[in-house]
């Protein structure tokens, strides 16, 4: 019988900084910087926002993957796709990160009408108002910012209106619609899981 790990304290147990999910979720931070030398090639940038998405869906597939695999050995599970986890903010941060950079560099470059990203950056907007107002609650709940089926559409949504507007497509102001109303549903979800999660005890 396999014996447990026992817990480093260095990580509080968790999966190392630089495992294969966390490394497949730390490659969207340079790729946001590429983001600014490929937006003059449209074709270019399209295919490093298709890498992105592949890789925030390979993450949470290889974070679960590694959690089952460890769970039937008896191992502790580290937080591998777990709340509370590593991936748990390191994703959404660097998710996040991403669009922005997208959404500034495309901006820079192509100037398009200024409400048509605000429509493409609404979770952005409404995000993070609500977790500066959130960590400003006492007795506040957790609130878990590991993206569901609503936030990984958001970002598909995102994606698919920034193309619409590098090609020049006439439905840039439904696609960015429809990304600002996916994006408040996922920030609606964000907020019904932290009504949802326990309180957090008060510090003594």
């Amino acid at each position: 019988m396999t014996s447990p790990e026992p817990a480093h304290p260095a990580d509080g147990g968790q999966e190392p900084i630089f495992s294969l999910p966390n490394l497949l979720t730390l490659v969207r931070l340079p790729m946001a910087l590429a983001a600014w030398a490929l937006v003059q090639w449209p074709w270019a940038l399209a295919a490093l926002m298709a890498a992105a998405a592949a890789s925030d869906m390979l993450d949470g597939w290889f974070a679960r993957r590694m959690r089952e695999r460890r769970r039937v050995k008896g191992l502790p599970t580290r937080g591998l796709g777990e709340k509370g986890g590593r991936g748990a903010w390191l994703d959404p941060l660097c998710d996040k990160t991403f669009v922005v950079s997208v959404l500034g560099a495309v901006w820079w470059l192509y100037q398009p009408p200024w409400y048509l990203l605000a429509l493409i950056a609404t979770r952005e907007i409404l995000l993070g108002p609500l977790v500066l107002a959130w960590r400003a609650l006492p007795g506040r709940r957790k609130l878990d910012l590991r993206a569901g089926l609503l936030g990984k559409l958001a970002t598909v949504c995102q994606f698919a209106a920034l193309w619409a507007i590098l090609a020049g497509s006439e439905l840039q102001l439904q696609l960015a619609i429809a990304a600002a109303v996916v994006g408040a549903l996922a920030v609606a979800d964000y907020l019904r899981r932290a009504l949802r999660a326990p309180a957090e005890p008060e510090p003594l």
